[in-house]
């Protein structure tokens, strides 16, 4: 049988360290707090940006998903889109020649590039946004040979 003192030496010792980490726990900063703190300022400089740059789209996708959004000035709300005129009409009909033609042979060339833009210049956004999603669709799926000495638009 061991000498009592042992067991009473080895729960002596434990109960000292026991002790002593929860005093440390009590001690020590909450790092939570500052963490929380980190986040809130972050939070501000997100919802700044955003305010500064969103859409009332973007806002409105960003309050579907259940994140907070920041109150934003009120603007006046945008025109409605009017229908394209004949000129946006005939530069996106260029545009889509332009690619169609460039289909045929399988290659973007510079000048193919600088008639392109040429033509974006007269869309409407609506209609940019999807000549250019064309064009750059049949250039990742490699329909096309890209030969411009820059950017292909």
């Amino acid at each position: 049988m061991p000498p009592p003192s042992k067991p009473l030496l080895a729960l002596l010792l434990l109960g000292t360290s026991a002790t002593a980490f929860l005093a440390g726990r009590q001690t020590a900063p909450d790092t939570n707090a500052r963490i929380l703190q980190e986040l809130a300022s972050q939070r501000a400089v997100l919802d700044t940006l955003l305010s500064r740059t969103s859409t009332p789209d973007t806002r409105c996708a960003i309050a579907a998903s259940g994140a907070p959004v920041a109150a934003t000035p009120s603007t006046p709300p945008a025109a409605a889109p009017s229908e394209p005129s004949a000129e946006n009409l005939a530069a996106a009909q260029e545009g889509q020649r332009l690619i169609d033609a460039a289909l045929r042979v399988k290659r973007w060339t510079s000048q193919d590039a600088q008639a392109f833009r040429v033509a974006l210049v007269d869309m409407t956004p609506d209609q940019r946004t999807e000549a250019l999603r064309q064009l750059l669709t049949t250039i990742n799926s490699q329909a096309l040979q890209v030969q411009t000495g820059g950017m292909p638009f």
